[in-house]
């Protein structure tokens, strides 16, 4: 196949699944990369190129599912070592709305920005023990560790302590 792409794409850094339907079955899929034109996604499910399909995703750095029109353009079924590309399908977008086009657009050119909210100042981690009798000894080793008590909840055959530190 001659055919290339011509705009940029963003590889995803983590995981980060979307459902492609094709011929009235729904597949959930790890979407590789992502630009304009269109997308890669992880399967190992087999389609016939050419046909249609339509990709619900949320797209980067936006909160809304989008379902986008799109074409099958080629399928591996087997991840390529060499390149690091998992077996999976290449899909076409056929129209794009413009706010839809917009967000890919900008995540393919920017990728995924530091959040505008700073990060909180204090992290807490949190423990759960559930105990038949509470031992005082063990409390108050992981009070040294830095762990505090937050609560603890009676149950019918001993107690659920919630323990708390700060990060």
């Amino acid at each position: 196949m001659t055919e290339r792409r011509r705009g940029r794409r963003r590889r995803m850094p983590f995981v980060r699944s979307a459902v492609l339907e094709v011929e009235g079955r729904a597949h959930v899929v790890a979407l590789v990369d992502l630009g304009r034109e269109g997308a890669y996604l992880s399967t190992k499910a087999a389609f016939r190129a050419g046909s249609p399909a339509v990709l619900k995703l949320v797209p980067p750095r936006h909160g809304q599912e989008v379902t986008i029109s799109c074409e099958i353009v080629r399928g591996t079924e087997r991840s390529d070592t060499a390149s690091g590309r998992p077996g999976g399908v290449a899909v076409r977008f056929n129209e794009l709305e413009v706010p839809v086009l917009r967000m890919i657009e900008e995540f393919a050119h920017q990728g995924f920005l530091p959040s505008p909210d700073p990060p909180p100042v204090e992290r807490y981690e949190y423990r759960i023990l559930e105990r038949r009798e509470l031992d005082a000894g063990e409390l108050n080793l992981l009070g040294m560790d830095g762990w505090a008590l937050a609560a603890v909840l009676p149950r019918p055959n001993g107690a659920v302590v919630i323990l708390y530190r700060l990060l």
